[in-house]
């Protein structure tokens, strides 16, 4: 680092900037640094608990992990994110790329978050090989028809 600490944390914090383009950058990156010859994409939700009905996307979810130490419905936010999966070293490394927080709590909008995630880097990836591989909740036929659309 040449700056101090604080100067990073002002560009953070006051800068104008784009997580969407600091995202695609990241994308180009690993493009240049990892060959593979299968793209795999990897689509999660999880629940960020919350006590605050002020935050943002606070909402009352079903908790599906059945925790004992939980309610079955909890208060919190919804993220739905995506990373890309190499293999290093035997071992598969999840690289995260984006995060979209869910408005409502419909798995509709985990559907309308994870075709936006896509959306947001799909062209970078142009040419190559993509697998897009998702739990139980995504799939239905107007998600899969899009990833197929595109390839």
């Amino acid at each position: 680092m040449r700056n101090h600490w604080s100067s990073y944390y002002k560009w953070l914090q006051k800068g104008h900037w784009s997580w969407l383009g600091l995202s695609r950058q990241f994308v180009r990156l690993i493009l240049k640094v990892v060959k593979q010859e299968v793209i795999h994409l990897v689509i999660d939700d999880t629940l960020t608990l919350r006590a605050s009905k002020k935050a943002p996307g606070s909402q009352i979810h079903h908790q599906h992990g059945n925790k004992p130490n939980l309610a079955q419905y909890v208060r919190g936010q919804c993220w739905v994110s995506l990373a890309w999966v190499i293999r290093r070293e035997k071992q598969p490394v999840a690289l995260p790329l984006l995060t979209r927080l869910v408005p409502g709590i419909s798995n509709t909008g985990k559907r309308v978050a994870a075709k936006t995630l896509i959306r947001a880097v799909y062209r970078l990836l142009d040419g190559r090989k993509v697998r897009v591989l998702v739990d139980s909740w995504y799939m239905r036929r107007i998600f899969i028809e899009s990833m197929l659309a595109r390839g």
